[in-house]
């Protein structure tokens, strides 16, 4: 019927980067149910995970080991012990991905040097303009013309 084929979700993926924490919905990566209520359920943290018994993808049954087939619709919590991770792709698909992956590393490094560096700088120029009200670059004005002293617009000529 179209209303079973409207309830049908065999994958649901939602990261909480896309969403911005906004969308309401749930964060994480679900399989069957609907996106409101995903049949097997792991969240983005591993702390929420959930499995029911039964919904319109996959045949009525638990989907954990150690339950009882006569638990009707029963939503149940677990823990992850552990998740295996597979790559679907030729070698050079892999390695690819792996080298973009790499590149954005790369490029997020590169940002985060460049914004200390100019943070840096900015807090140099604001010590130095007396803008942060310290006294570190005093002693320049203080020495300027004194006998002896450092003439400080000599050395830089």
């Amino acid at each position: 019927s179209n209303e079973e084929s409207e309830t049908r979700n065999y994958m649901y993926f939602n990261p909480e980067a896309r969403s911005k924490g906004y969308d309401g919905l749930a964060h994480g990566i679900g399989f069957g149910g609907t996106s409101d209520s995903p049949r097997l359920f792991i969240d983005e943290v591993l702390d929420g995970c959930r499995a029911a018994s039964e919904d319109l993808t996959y045949d009525k049954g638990p989907l954990l080991s150690g339950l009882k087939e006569s638990i009707s619709n029963t939503m149940s919590h677990f823990e992850v012990e552990a998740i295996e991770a597979w790559g679907v792709g030729t070698q050079q698909v892999v390695n690819g991905s792996l080298l973009a992956r790499d590149g954005e590393r790369e490029d997020a490094q590169k940002r985060i040097r460049q914004a200390m560096k100019g943070a840096k700088g900015a807090f140099l120029e604001d010590m130095q303009s007396g803008l942060m009200g310290n006294k570190n670059f005093q002693h320049r004005d203080q020495m300027r013309g004194r006998d002896g002293g450092c003439d400080m617009d000599e050395a830089e000529e």
